[in-house]
């Protein structure tokens, strides 16, 4: 009985497959156009046309042929006639008016704009992309006029500066139907969308031998380096400092203002890489979104000068570079074509050595601004950072101490400036128009958390163990680097960086007094976005009592941006 009703179900399923198929023929001939524009809307009250059929008695129903009027299509720069059937019913900026036809619209079905026609005019306007301030570019990403700047810790096989173009016109065919070029080169517009997407980011593999003890594994870090010193070597190899970022780009019709949104993360998180690679969860870097003038979320500090790494294979960097990221609220403003000011309330953290007597507070967030001077042949930067740093003694009151510093950063083509040559404008920049100088000065009490060597470490303030008494640690921070370029595929990096702390009294004989840290590398580009490098890593750390020790590392890379 269960074979015979088995056999029944697929005779009948034949039937009515054979059925759809027949009436499909019998409502389209081969040669002839669909009756149906697939990009038609049926509504609900739609009336049914009956058509014959072996297996719906009353008429197997049919939708009705769309037919448009062109002139309801907003105008654009093609040709909409033959385009009249191409909707984007996922498009952002949804339906005319913001709405389907009315119900007594004779044509009783959804209109949807032709996507190329709704994004705005600068979208695709060359001086929108070049013009400086306000553009296609964020402004906190500084560069020269018409380019965008590569990310900080990328190897020097990605471009320092790469022209910005605007996109094609695609027709309206191709952008509701494919993926076309975005607003941003590398970047995508979705079909039926508005935004444009990039992903981007690098593999890094890295090799490392100790010939000294250091108490960081895969990265340079001077305040880690043992004193007294011993004997001993390692070798190491990571590839946790591989990262990927998604950015996105929305024109808006806000003062031809665009949305641009940034997440970043990589695997530089907890322990050094295990057996097997795991035991490195993602790190999130950056998180936020620039619109016009204003920047949200966690990005790099307003005291800090992004664009100022020198290039380098270890990925620390150097002891003395000013380097926090952190969630805030970022505003810039060019003040000329070549000049621009910014100011960030940022998330604040009272870094104190308080020898077991008290815990720090924070009450106050973080302010700072910088001054910049962008150029064709280099930028000048001088950033002030002010801050409230509170200490509460146990079982005591809160004391409070205004902390303040200043940066200066400067980066500088010198060859560029005697030859009279450009390293952004030129197409194939000679070596010694690609060489440049970078150097970096930081002063103050209370901003040691800013500082690449002390972040974590207890130096914004110290409390006195005998007297109890709470004062700010003054901490001062140099780096220079000149970077030379022997053609397009050899350069060589040469980074000297100094950091000194002026402890407070009564601290104790094994506390971070100096730091000195120096690097020398070697890299061979043999392909756009391909590097090898190699580097020889000096670094010393001497404490309060006078003594010394240093660490010596051979490090090597390949690293692929993407």
């Amino acid at each position: 009985m269960r074979g015979g009703a088995e056999k029944l179900w697929a005779a009948l399923a034949w039937q009515l497959l054979l059925t759809v198929f027949l009436n499909a023929g019998i409502a389209q001939q081969p040669g002839e156009p669909p009756s149906v524009s697939p990009a038609t809307r049926l509504p609900p009250d739609a009336p049914a046309t009956a058509v014959p059929s072996l297996v719906f008695p009353e008429g197997f129903p049919s939708l009705p042929t769309a037919t448009h009027d062109a002139s309801s299509i907003v105008a654009a720069p093609y040709p909409v006639t033959q385009y009249a059937e191409l909707h984007s019913p996922n498009s952002d900026y949804g339906s005319n008016s913001g709405d389907s036809h009315a119900a007594d619209d004779p044509t009783g079905v959804y209109d949807y704009r032709v996507l190329p026609s709704l994004l705005p005019e600068y979208y695709y306007r060359g001086s929108y992309y070049v013009e400086p301030g306000m553009g296609a570019r964020p402004l906190a990403d500084y560069a020269p006029a018409g380019y965008e700047p590569r990310d900080y810790q990328d190897s020097p096989a990605v471009p320092e500066f790469t022209p910005l173009t605007p996109p094609p016109r695609p027709s309206p065919a191709a952008a509701n139907t494919f993926v076309t070029r975005g607003m941003m080169p590398g970047s995508f517009l979705v079909p039926g969308a508005n935004t444009s997407f990039r992903l981007r980011g690098f593999v890094r593999l890295a090799a490392m031998n100790d010939f000294d003890p250091i108490g960081s594994a895969d990265s340079f870090v001077t305040n880690t380096i043992p004193v007294p010193q011993s004997d001993g070597q390692n070798y190491n190899m990571s590839a946790r400092m591989s990262r990927f970022a998604l950015e996105s780009w929305t024109p808006t019709t806000f003062h031809e203002w665009n949305a641009h949104t940034f997440i970043e993360g990589d695997f530089f998180n907890g322990a050094p890489q295990a057996a097997g690679g795991g035991g490195n969860p993602f790190r999130l870097r950056h998180a936020f979104v620039d619109f016009g003038y204003f920047r949200f979320g966690q990005q790099n500090s307003v005291f800090m000068d992004g664009s100022n790494w020198p290039s380098l294979v270890d990925f620390q960097g150097p002891n003395s570079w000013v380097n926090q990221r952190q969630p805030s609220a970022r505003m810039t403003i060019p003040v000329t074509d070549q000049l621009y000011w910014a100011a960030s309330i940022e998330r604040p953290f009272s870094d104190i050595t308080t020898n077991g007597l008290g815990s720090n507070v924070q009450r106050v967030p973080d302010i700072a601004t910088h001054l910049r001077y962008e150029g064709d042949v280099g930028h000048v930067q001088v950033s002030g950072l002010v801050r409230t740093i509170g200490y509460q003694p146990t079982g005591g009151d809160v004391t409070e101490q205004t902390a303040a510093g200043v940066s200066g950063n400067v980066v500088v083509h010198p060859w560029a400036i005697l030859l009279g040559t450009d390293p952004a404008r030129d197409q194939n920049p000679s070596g010694l128009t690609r060489s440049r100088v970078l150097m970096q000065v930081t002063w103050g009490p209370g901003v040691g958390r800013y500082i690449n060597d002390l972040a974590g470490q207890g130096f914004d303030g110290q409390v006195d163990p005998v007297s109890g008494q709470f004062d700010l640690a003054e901490a001062t921070a140099w780096n220079v680097s000149y970077e030379h370029w022997y053609s397009e595929n050899w350069l060589s990096n040469f980074t000297y960086g100094n950091v000194i702390v002026d402890n407070n009294a009564g601290q104790l004989g094994t506390t971070y007094d100096e730091t000195k840290y120096s690097a020398a590398s070697l890299w061979w580009i043999p392909l756009p976005r391909m590097s090898f490098g190699i580097e020889f890593l000096w670094g010393q750390r001497q404490n309060l009592n006078g003594e010394d020790a240093d660490a010596k590392r051979l490090g090597g890379l390949f690293q692929y941006n993407f």
